[in-house]
């Protein structure tokens, strides 16, 4: 796996000390910004090249919003880097590698970049970006790296009800880093690094996950795996030990 007990702590004490000199924002758990971590240009780039089909965002609780008619949780449009168009981009190419190599986990370990649009009004309520079974084909994901790619007017900031309240606001080229596993055991979820982006006041958001995950995703995904459990047995054995 690309993370096992203590070097979820190791990685991201090397990185706040490394040449990018991101400023720590918490500890324990660890976020991480990066100001910035894009030029302006490759923010537009990223945008450019990523926003080819925008859909409406959708979450795991959709099913039931539209079966018991219940308030969507998220309102935002996403459009996925996941054609030839995007994925042979210069400058996508370019930043997927740099992620990578500060993390020091290949890309194959990633998913497609997911851009995001918000409009005036548009959020998303408290969640969880840990949401693939941990013994699905790509294991947990690991490590949520989130850009920035406009400024904003007005609202639009990250919020991490867990740690105090801590508020991250838009800013274009910026990024923000933190694990959605502990450290000591990167099987299980950390529950604290919940988070919400506030609605947008005035201007417009566009943003964009980068997600890694603790097997190769790139492989399975292309060969129709999707995000469930594919080894109940082993997981059945897990929930039974002393």
């Amino acid at each position: 796996p690309a993370a096992t007990e203590g070097t979820i702590d190791r990685l991201f004490e090397a990185i706040s000390r490394g040449p990018l000199a991101p400023r720590v924002l918490h500890r324990e758990p660890w976020l991480l910004a990066f100001e910035p971590f894009l030029s302006h240009a490759e923010a537009d780039a990223l945008v450019s090249a990523a926003g080819h089909n925008f859909e409406a965002s959708r979450f795991l609780g959709d099913e039931k919003v539209a079966r018991e008619g219940l308030v969507r949780n998220r309102t935002s449009m996403t459009s996925w880097c996941n054609v030839p168009s995007c994925l042979d981009d210069p400058t996508l190419q370019n930043v997927r590698r740099r992620i990578s190599g500060l993390l020091g986990v290949t890309w194959n370990n990633s998913e497609h970049l997911q851009l995001l649009r918000y409009e005036v009004g548009q959020f998303y309520r408290v969640h969880h970006d840990q949401i693939s079974p941990l013994d699905s084909a790509w294991g947990p994901r690991l490590f949520t790296f989130f850009m920035y790619l406009s400024d904003v007017e007005a609202g639009g900031e990250t919020l991490f009800p867990a740690l105090g309240n801590l508020s991250v606001a838009p800013r274009k080229g910026h990024a923000i880093l933190w694990p959605s596993v502990l450290p000591s055991n990167p099987d299980m979820t950390d529950e604290r690094t919940v988070h919400e982006a506030l609605p947008v006041v005035t201007g417009t958001k566009y943003a964009a996950n980068f997600w890694v995950h603790a097997y190769d995703f790139q492989t399975f995904h292309s060969r129709g795996c999707d995000n469930r459990n594919y080894l109940q047995d082993r997981t059945l054995w897990r929930q039974w030990q002393p």
